[in-house]
């Protein structure tokens, strides 16, 4: 599948990726921790915890920036080659346009199975720790996780909260109500709770008082919430559907489906997730088909301003039509394809019109 001048095409944009891909990643980790200084002092949230979660989320930082990185690196190792007439004694020898560009294309495999790897076993687990480790330290401890859901502590109250969906609202909530000397006096069970103005509401309520003889039950379809969190706790909490894995995002549209919720931003993630590693691969396309076309006698500056400038190009083009799928109503796979689409497109027509 391999043969050798594969594999020296292959080590080549492989190892210019893997610069690119960690010099962007370490200046987005800089440019974060800056912002994360700004948090500083928030309850126990010190420059060490902005340093640790700004290191737990390079993952996510480094499958979010593969894709221009790919293209980025691509550039400079085919370039490379160029600028040194590699290119020229393979093209003189027979091996066409096309067939170089396959051996970028069979390089980008690589890149891929590490993408996979990274963004379903690495970035998911440590964001969700990142996000932990933030939240407690500038919650002050009021807040802790476990396999259960959030637990948090409010005056004579334990709030345990099933799920956090993405808007903030929350789901199988549940408050147990202490005495003084921290014996339970009841129990509040609300099926959800929501921020309504300036106040929450909790819905579909269930509370148990336990008296000194009895177990008082009363029902009720919506109260105000008069001892919630704070609204700012729970958005440190939320985690953005593009950081979960996808199993876990198979997992959170049954369960929104069967709650009759809104789906098409897990759907639109699951085929950002689907689609990625086909996007390293264009992006690997069209990366050759730029070199063998319209930058083919440029300097190396310029091919890297050119890539920059097209993985920006992607980058918009990707997060744009995302939401113009969810604003008209789309299917949720059209926001996530139509970019890579365009762009493998592209490359193509570059390649017919130079091979």
């Amino acid at each position: 599948m391999f043969n050798l001048i594969d594999r020296y095409i292959g080590r080549q944009i492989i190892l210019a990726s893997t610069m690119i891909l960690l010099l962007l990643a370490c200046l987005q980790s800089l440019f974060s921790f800056i912002d994360e200084l700004g948090r500083t002092g928030r309850g126990s949230y010190e420059v060490s915890d902005a340093l640790l979660f700004v290191g737990l989320m390079l993952p996510s930082r480094v499958l979010e920036l593969f894709p221009m990185s790919v293209l980025i690196g691509s550039l400079f190792g085919l370039g490379n080659m160029a600028a040194n007439s590699e290119l020229t004694v393979m093209r003189a020898a027979g091996v066409t346009t096309w067939r170089i560009a396959g051996a970028a294309v069979k390089a980008s495999l690589i890149l891929m199975v590490l993408a996979i790897i990274i963004g379903e076993w690495v970035s998911p687990i440590s964001t969700k720790a990142a996000q932990q480790l933030k939240t407690a330290a500038i919650s002050g401890g009021e807040l802790s996780f476990s396999k259960t859901g959030l637990w948090a502590r409010r005056d004579n109250e334990i709030i345990q909260m099933g799920n956090l969906l993405s808007d903030g609202q929350l789901k199988d909530v549940t408050i147990y109500q202490l005495s003084d000397n921290n014996r339970l006096k009841g129990i509040v069970k609300a099926d959800s709770a929501k921020k309504q103005g300036e106040h929450w509401e909790l819905y579909q309520i269930t509370e148990l008082k336990f008296l000194a003889d009895q177990i008082q039950t009363h029902q009720e379809e919506k109260r105000i919430w008069l001892n919630p969190l704070q609204h700012e706790q729970l958005e440190t909490l939320t985690l953005e559907p593009d950081t979960l894995n996808i199993p876990g995002l198979l997992r959170y549209l049954d369960y929104l489906s069967e709650n009759g919720l809104e789906t098409k931003t897990y759907e639109l993630a699951l085929w950002r997730k689907l689609v990625q590693p086909l996007a390293i691969c264009v992006m690997m396309f069209l990366a050759a088909s730029f070199v063998f076309g319209p930058m083919r006698n440029v300097s190396m500056g310029a091919r890297i301003v050119s890539g920059v400038m097209l993985g920006f190009g992607f980058h918009i083009a990707n997060q744009s039509f995302g939401p113009i799928s969810l604003v008209f109503n789309l299917w949720p796979a059209l926001g996530a394809t139509i970019p890579v689409l365009m762009f493998a497109l592209l490359g193509y027509w570059l390649m017919k019109q130079n091979s």
